[in-house]
């Protein structure tokens, strides 16, 4: 098979709907979507559960910004990954690939090949189409285009409506989509050697995206897991910056250290950037760290809100004291 053109894929993040994080048994049982294959497991150094993944048959146009032909067939990959035993991930992912011929085969020979869509039409040189369906696909795909965005949403769905979940989360938050496309981009001189290029925008309050060029095929191995890895921690700033600017819009009779205090209790802990990253990607966590400098905000955030806490419970007890007096 030709090596891939461009790896495209989105991710979709929300909490868990339900009141306490599933144990490792508990995680593995709600994400046995496939009978007979297992979850992939690890505890150290946060519990990550992996969903096996399934295939979704697609017989569509790719989005460019050429506007030229770009018939696909294959499948996508796509999978849920439950981080913590809190933080729900759906993550669906194809590798374009040209196609031998421009002739349709079988459904068969697409099956055997899961995750990987074949291009039936030329649009132009390896790399020029690379960028092509890279800025379509990001650029945001049309009614008649691959749509990664709709299987992602319909298997996130299909997770957090699952019977064993109790729709009682002691925290209220939001999705986030990240879409994102990896491809290789040989280096042109000596400075740029092995280094992996790398563009994270934020492109509305809920969606991101992520372009990545790295120097090699076997680099391309680690986007998917280093993007779903970025996108939890998107989320964790994302859904903390969010429950601290409305707590600090005045609302009457309201207690907002009820509703920061679970935040403390349930998120705070999974802030571990590059813990599952491939090494060969870990990199990208320096730059991020460097700017806009994740970690710094993070902990700003947090320290807000610990002391948001702290004020309200020293609020607390003056009160009671006062009432104490009083009687």
């Amino acid at each position: 098979m030709n090596d891939p053109l461009v790896l495209l894929g989105e991710v979709r993040t929300a909490l868990l709907p339900n009141s306490g994080g599933l144990a490792a048994r508990e995680a593995s049982a709600l994400l046995s979507l496939l009978p007979g294959q297992r979850v992939l497991m690890r505890e150290r150094p946060l519990a990550l559960a992996v969903s096996p993944s399934s295939a979704v048959g697609v017989d569509c146009r790719l989005a460019t910004v050429s506007r030229s032909e770009s018939r696909a067939i294959g499948t996508v990959a796509a999978h849920a990954v439950l981080v913590g035993g809190r933080v729900l991930q759906s993550s669906a992912c194809s590798s374009v690939v040209r196609a031998a011929d421009q002739h349709r085969r079988p459904w068969s020979h697409y099956l055997t090949r899961a995750g990987t869509v074949e291009l039936v039409h030329r649009i132009g040189d390896d790399t020029s189409t690379a960028v092509d369906l890279t800025e379509g696909f990001l650029e945001g795909s049309g009614a008649t285009t691959l749509d990664l965005g709709s299987i992602s949403e319909r298997l996130l769905t299909r997770v957090r409506t699952d019977p064993r979940l109790d729709q009682d989360p002691p925290v209220h938050s939001g999705a986030t989509r990240l879409r994102w496309a990896a491809r290789v981009a040989p280096p042109v001189d000596g400075s740029a050697r092995g280094r992996t290029l790398f563009a994270f925008r934020l492109e509305d309050e809920n969606t991101r995206s992520v372009r990545i060029m790295v120097p090699t095929v076997r680099d391309l191995a680690g986007a998917q897991r280093f993007c779903e890895d970025l996108a939890i921690h998107d989320w964790l700033l994302s859904t903390l910056a969010s429950a601290l600017s409305d707590a600090d819009r005045p609302r009457p009779e309201s207690d907002s250290s009820k509703e920061l205090a679970p935040l403390l209790e349930q998120i705070v802990h999974l802030w571990m950037p590059g813990a599952h990253t491939p090494p060969r990607l870990r990199e990208l966590w320096t730059r991020l760290e460097s700017d806009p400098g994740f970690t710094r905000q993070w902990t700003a955030q947090v320290g807000h809100l610990r002391d948001r806490l702290a004020v309200a419970t020293l609020e607390a007890l003056r009160s009671s004291k006062i009432s104490t007096v009083q009687w």
